[in-house]
């Protein structure tokens, strides 16, 4: 009989449609109502092959969380190669589908060792990346107040995220005017070289 990752690696369809259901649960209904019964339910599949790809729960929550963090990355990589990449990135920031499962992720975290370091590890990961590729779109682009890229990456990750969990709860106040005042920032700041040197 073949074990369950070499079934996994011939059988992706019936693997991914498991990550799938998992990671819609988590987004729609929260981490602790993905059970191998609801997963198993929601990917169309019973609930034994479920436990036939991932034996545990864990392995089945980390796994979701490592596709994600690859997806992540690779739209990070679009965003920061993008014509405005500031815009893109904070764009993507932005997007409640994101932040939702993040959050899933890292209250599961809160008990779950392995979680939470493998949630360290991606983000570190992230923000690594993502540091350096501001360094080379913030150089020149600084004006008269230079704000180093690392801080500039937890800037838009911290007030994008704070926005849509509070939007989650209904909260708006100072909302429009804190994304205007980010764009406007963001607008500055990839303003083309030639319309910097010319408003100054």
């Amino acid at each position: 009989m073949a074990k369950p990752n070499e079934a996994g690696k011939r059988d992706t369809g019936t693997r991914e449609r498991i990550l799938d259901a998992c990671a819609h649960i988590m987004l729609t209904e929260g981490y602790a109502a993905a059970t191998s019964r609801r997963v198993a339910e929601q990917a169309g599949v019973q609930r034994a092959l479920v436990y036939y790809y991932f034996p545990a729960m864990d392995e089945l929550y980390l796994a979701v969380l490592r596709r994600g963090t690859e997806a992540t990355m690779e739209m990070q990589r679009a965003a920061l190669t993008a014509d405005r990449p500031l815009h893109a990135l904070w764009d993507m920031t932005v997007d409640p589908r994101g932040v939702g499962i993040l959050t899933e992720f890292m209250a599961l975290g809160n008990h779950r060792e392995e979680i939470r370091a493998e949630l360290a590890v991606g983000a570190e990961r992230f923000r690594e990346a993502q540091v350096a590729a501001l360094t080379l779109i913030l150089r020149n682009r600084s004006g008269d107040v230079a704000v180093p890229p690392d801080v500039v990456s937890i800037l838009i990750a911290a007030v994008g995220r704070l926005i849509v969990l509070e939007a989650a709860m209904g909260i708006a106040t100072g909302h429009a005017n804190t994304m205007a005042l980010v764009r406007k920032l963001l607008d500055d700041y990839e303003m083309p070289e030639a319309e910097s040197a010319a408003g100054s």
